[in-house]
């Protein structure tokens, strides 16, 4: 077998091996609390039962109570082993059966879990990737250019720029800037939870009132994340410029946009898509955070209603733990896919990881 399809195959092995590993623990999570809920209910009510039966005799309450308890855990399927049922739980949420639940609907009125998280995740989708895929853009081509001018004043100014961005939460500079363009500008409208549709607004509605609403969030993230993926481009163009084959192909007159976004984009493109790619899954947690401030309905807003007490847009009181179970699951294989697809990137743009598997091969 050639050493990148073995490349391929383990790094296939391990994020399988960890969805199995996130599913599990989940499940774990989800029975526990879901059976120790519904024991608790359990329990109350036959005890009720108990005082209104007004036993004479304790012994006869006592045996009342032990096969009334049976009989519902049995109901309720809590006769069994509480491994057996993680595991038939773990089962179900790696084939996306989340079940569904009576307290939560999704926009249109679905029960289902799986429904209500492919309402909102979308939203999610085309906010953060149409804003990696802008400020991704936009910071290979200026960290390009600024690395062919290395101690200039706009290299220094960019370089500061990019280390005191990526120093800001994003979710703090949502803030800031609802804030400032919502409340003291008035140029943005005040974030609400509305759900535009194309049945009530048409589709010429639908697409301004998305380009509206994601005008904002869309402008934050792109702003925070620029400076930063900026910096970083421009610091691993720096040092692949500095590469002898680089000096070579100059001194032999070869262009220099074609040394610049052939050579040097060519070496340096591996190692910048890892950084943007790891760049955006990192920052998840507080994109999330920030979909609650903008109220843009995405899978964070959604995390954001089901661990709420109480909601005005659901209708829900409590925490729905096998929502916030489903949806953490969902984001952690997003998260793994987003490193799978990273090493698969770096396996086809990187010759050398071939010949290091090549190079274990030969060592044994």
């Amino acid at each position: 077998m050639p050493a990148s399809w073995k490349y391929f195959a383990i790094r296939t092995a391990n994020i399988l091996l960890t969805v199995v590993i996130v599913a599990l623990l989940l499940s774990a999570f989800v029975t526990t609390f879901r059976e120790e809920d519904a024991m608790y209910d359990i329990n109350r009510r036959v005890k009720e039962e108990v005082e209104l039966m007004e036993f004479d005799d304790p012994e006869a309450a006592y045996n009342y109570r032990e096969e009334r308890l049976q009989e519902l855990k049995e109901e309720n399927g809590f006769d069994g082993s509480r491994i057996g049922r993680v595991f038939d739980h773990a089962k179900d949420m790696m084939t996306f059966n989340f079940g569904q639940t009576v307290r939560f609907t999704s926009p249109r009125g679905s029960p289902y879990i799986s429904d209500i998280i492919m309402s909102y995740l979308p939203y999610t989708i085309l906010l953060f990737t149409t804003a990696a895929a802008i400020y991704s853009v936009l910071a290979i081509f200026i960290g390009l250019k600024i690395a062919q001018k290395a101690g200039s004043k706009l290299d220094k100014l960019i370089t500061l720029l990019g280390a005191s961005l990526s120093s800001v939460p994003l979710w703090w500079a949502a803030m800031i800037f609802v804030l400032i363009f919502s409340y003291i500008l008035g140029w943005y409208p005040t974030p609400v939870p509305s759900y535009p549709t194309v049945q009530t607004l048409g589709y010429r509605g639908y697409f301004k009132e998305i380009l509206i609403k994601m005008s904002l969030p869309l402008f934050t993230i792109v702003v925070v994340r620029f400076g930063a993926t900026t910096w970083i481009s421009r610091n691993i163009v720096t040092r692949v410029l500095e590469d002898d084959y680089i000096m070579n192909a100059r001194a032999k007159g070869v262009p220099e946009s074609k040394v610049l976004y052939g050579h040097t984009l060519k070496t340096a493109g591996p190692p910048i898509i890892t950084t943007v790619i790891l760049a955006l899954l990192t920052s998840l947690g507080g994109a999330l955070i920030a979909e609650i401030i903008f109220q843009w309905p995405g899978i964070g807003f959604l995390l954001r209603i089901a661990i709420s007490d109480r909601t005005q847009y659901i209708g829900a009181r409590g925490i729905e733990e096998q929502l916030i179970a489903a949806i953490t699951f969902v984001l952690s294989v997003i998260s793994i896919i987003g490193l799978y697809i990273t090493d698969i990137i770096y396996g086809l743009l990187d010759p050398r990881v071939e010949v290091g598997y090549q190079s274990r091969e030969e060592v044994k």
